[in-house]
């Protein structure tokens, strides 16, 4: 059995999977979560990193790749980070992948978090099968990204897939990523939060669904938001489907059916049978899994699963 590891490095936590592949089967052997403790700096979380590669090549045998997310942008020929919205410490221009690399003694391959979220539901997972997927993250920020024929979609900056900063609003509210109006400050956890006067999503969620109407129109006003960037990737794109993750999505239906209903009501070109929005399957190992398969397509594997366990 040929083993691959993944590893998703959030602000909180690190998410591990292992895979085995044997033939033509493809199974989940472990998931594992570790704590960040990004309050400790960069090389702290490094050092939890490498201790946590160190623990599975010494317990497992035959692990072919390593790939490991990364939850902002990094350099994509160097493996240093740049922008880490949600870790504390100074991260401009850090030696992350060298640095792993070097304490570990292991290659990685590195990826965006979210380009994994949708490599993962694209081979595995809700858009398992499809030839063109497009996927969203919905959080404290909104993660994307397109995957084609089984490929992610990179581009020509090797970022590609950064579907929560499209423009929907012109000198709209100020976005982390130094822009105005883009969809991720339009309609991530901190607009809900603001928007609803709630303390958390989840709680603007329960109270929507309770009949709070400030609730119920904050997810309608950002249902809307969300259904203008779905229609802009269906009239670029033409997935031929869009799936949709992270913390907010996965609390129900409420939001997902506005979303459906808002795309519909934007999209004039094509069909009404052109949308297709559905939620994400995989749960929270989908970044782990993601780079796992995706260290393993840097390594040369040809990953093609008619079976998975």
């Amino acid at each position: 059995m040929i083993k691959y590891l993944g590893l998703d490095l959030g602000g909180t936590n690190i998410k591990v999977s292992l895979l085995g592949v044997e033939g033509s089967k493809l199974s989940q052997l472990r998931e594992e979560t570790f704590s960040t403790e990004g309050s400790l700096g960069p090389d702290h979380v490094v050092e939890n990193i490498v201790s946590i590669i160190k623990q599975y090549r010494h317990e497992n045998d035959g692990i072919a790749a390593i790939g490991m997310t990364f939850p902002g942008i990094f350099d994509h020929h160097t493996g240093n980070t740049l922008v880490v919205p949600n870790i504390p410490g100074d991260w401009k221009n850090y030696p992350f992948k060298s640095n792993i690399e070097m304490y570990s003694g292991a290659k990685i391959s590195m990826i965006n978090d979210a380009r994994a979220f949708a490599f993962a539901e694209s081979l595995l997972g809700a858009a398992r099968g499809k030839a063109t997927v497009a996927c969203l993250t919905l959080g404290t920020g909104i993660g994307g990204g397109v995957v084609i024929n089984g490929e992610v979609l990179m581009g020509s900056t090797l970022g590609a897939g950064e579907i929560g900063h499209q423009i929907v609003l012109k000198d709209g509210p100020q976005c982390g990523c130094g822009q105005r109006g883009c969809v991720e400050a339009l309609t991530a956890g901190p607009a809900i939060v603001k928007k609803s006067g709630k303390r958390t999503p989840l709680e603007a969620y329960e109270a929507a669904l309770a009949g709070d109407q400030q609730s119920i129109d904050t997810f309608k006003e950002v249902s809307e938001w969300l259904g203008i960037a779905c229609s802009n990737l269906i009239a670029v794109l033409s997935p031929d489907v869009i799936v949709i993750g992270g913390g907010i999505a996965q609390a129900g239906e409420y939001l997902m059916d506005l979303i459906r209903s808002e795309t519909k009501r934007q999209v004039k070109l094509f069909p009404e049978s052109a949308v297709n929005i559905v939620t994400a399957e995989l749960g929270v190992y989908a970044g782990a899994m993601g780079a796992a398969l995706y260290g393993a397509t840097m390594a040369g594997a040809t990953l093609s699963f008619t079976s998975i366990t």
